[in-house]
C-alpha cells in the first residue's frame, strides 16, 4: 500500500509542478478565449449574414435639415453594403428625453435591432444606461458620451470647414459685425461659433461675432426673429446651428449675406456665400462597415474630418471675390497637411489664454468640455 500511495503523492506532485509550469500559459490562453466571447458578442452571427440597423431621431426624418440628413446617411450605408444585407429600421420625432427614448430603443431591439445610432446631442445623457440595458447590442452617438463597453460617439470635425466659411464671411462683410444664430450653448454648437470667430478675424482681426441663442433645434419664428435682432446690431452676414435652414431665408428676404450648414437643398441668391457641410454617407459607411466586419473599437470615438472627406464646403458663390477665396484655400491646405484650427495662440472673449504658443487643444476638450467662446464673439442678450 505504501508504493501504492508513494504513487499517488508522485502523481499529485507531477501534476500540481507541471500547472506552476504552464501557468502563464494558461492565463495567456484563458485571456483570448475571453477576448474571443466578447468580440463575437458585437459581430454578427455568420449564419445570419444581416443585420437589423436602428436609427433614432429627435425630428422627421424627412424635415428637409439634420434629421433627413442623418436618415439619408444610415440608409445610404445600408443600402451600399453587399456582404451583409442591411435593413434600416427608424423611429423619428423622439425628444431628447429618458423615458422617450428608452421607449424608442425598446421598440428598435424588439424590431431586432443589432446596432442603434442615436443621432441627437441631447440622447448621450441616456447613452450608457440604455447601452447597459442591452449588452448585446451596439450603440453608436453623436454627443461623445459612450462610457459603457458596447457603446462609443461618432461625428464629423465640422468645426474645420466652419472655420474656413468664417474666413469667407469675414472677407464679406461690409460692417465687420457677422450673426449667428444657434439653438443651445454645448459643446458642439460652441466649437462651430469659435472656428467660425477664428477664421472671420483671420479675414478682419476686428470683426465681431453676435451669437443670439433660440433655446430650440427647430423653432421658425425665434431663428427668423434672431435674424432681424442681428441685422439691428449691425450684422450684414448670417449663419445659423439648428435643425432647418429657417435663418437662410430670412437673410434671404432682408437682402443679408448667409452662410449654411449641415446640408444645402435649395436654390438661394448669390449672397448665400457657402455652407459647412457634412459628407454623412461616408461617415455611417465607415462606421457601419466596421461594425459588420467586426472591427468596432468600443475604447476610441469616431471623429472624421476633411481628410477623410467627412466635411466638405458647398461651392463658393460668384460674389466671393478673388482674394477671399484664395485666403480661404490656403487655410484649407494647412489642414490638410493635418494643422488643426484650434493650435497656436488663441485667447477668450474674457481676455483669458486658453491655447498658448505651439499648443494645441485636445480633442477631448473640444467634444466634451469647450464652455468658452474665442476673443471676438458677443452673447445677444
Amino acid at each position: 500500500m505504501k508504493g501504492i500511495d508513494d504513487s499517488h503523492r508522485f502523481q499529485k506532485l507531477a501534476a500540481r509542478e507541471w500547472v506552476e509550469r504552464n501557468l502563464p500559459l494558461i492565463l495567456v490562453m484563458l485571456t483570448v478565449f475571453v477576448l474571443i466571447v466578447v468580440i463575437r458578442s458585437f459581430r454578427l452571427p455568420e449564419p445570419e449574414r444581416h443585420v437589423t440597423v436602428g436609427c433614432v431621431l429627435v425630428g422627421g426624418k424627412t424635415d428637409g435639415g439634420w434629421n433627413e440628413s442623418h436618415y439619408k446617411g444610415i440608409l445610404d450605408a445600408c443600402d451600399d453594403n453587399t456582404d451583409y444585407p442591411c435593413v434600416l429600421v427608424v423611429r423619428d420625432n423622439v425628444p431628447e428625453e429618458a423615458e422617450a427614448l428608452f421607449a424608442a430603443v425598446d421598440s428598435l431591439v424588439d424590431d431586432g435591432c443589432n446596432v442603434v445610432f442615436l443621432t441627437s446631442f441631447g440622447y448621450g445623457q441616456y447613452m450608457d444606461n440604455v447601452a447597459r440595458k442591452y449588452p448585446r447590442v451596439a450603440f453608436f452617438g453623436v454627443s461623445g458620451k459612450g462610457e459603457a463597453r458596447n457603446s462609443t460617439s461618432y461625428f464629423a470635425r465640422l468645426y474645420q470647414v466652419r472655420y474656413l466659411t468664417g474666413i469667407i464671411a469675414g472677407y464679406q462683410s461690409r460692417t465687420g459685425v457677422l450673426g449667428y444664430v444657434a439653438a443651445m450653448p454645448n459643446p458642439q454648437s460652441i466649437r462651430g461659433i469659435n472656428a467660425y470667430a477664428l477664421g472671420a478675424r483671420l479675414a478682419n482681426p476686428k470683426a465681431r461675432l453676435i451669437v443670439r441663442f433660440t433655446g430650440s433645434w427647430d423653432d421658425e419664428s425665434a431663428e427668423r426673429e434672431s435674424v432681424a435682432l442681428l441685422q439691428a446690431e449691425g450684422a450684414d452676414v448670417i449663419a445659423y446651428h439648428a435643425d432647418k435652414p429657417n435663418a437662410i431665408k430670412e437673410a434671404e428676404a432682408r437682402g443679408l449675406f448667409s452662410v449654411g450648414y449641415d446640408a444645402v437643398r435649395e436654390s438661394y441668391s448669390p449672397r448665400f456665400l457657402t455652407a459647412a457641410l457634412y459628407d454623412w454617407n461616408v461617415l455611417y459607411k465607415k462606421v457601419l462597415d466596421d461594425y459588420l466586419k467586426g472591427g468596432t473599437n468600443f475604447s476610441r470615438s469616431y471623429w472624421l474630418g476633411l481628410m477623410e472627406h467627412a466635411v466638405k464646403l458647398h461651392p463658393l458663390s460668384p460674389a466671393v471675390g478673388s482674394k477671399a477665396a484664395a485666403a480661404m484655400e490656403w487655410e484649407k491646405g494647412r489642414m490638410m497637411a493635418d494643422w488643426d484650427v484650434f493650435s497656436g495662440q488663441i485667447h477668450d472673449n474674457e481676455g483669458g489664454l486658453r491655447c498658448g504658443r505651439g499648443e494645441q487643444i485636445s480633442d477631448e476638450e473640444l467634444f466634451l468640455r469647450m464652455n468658452w467662446f474665442v476673443e471676438g464673439v458677443e452673447i445677444y442678450e
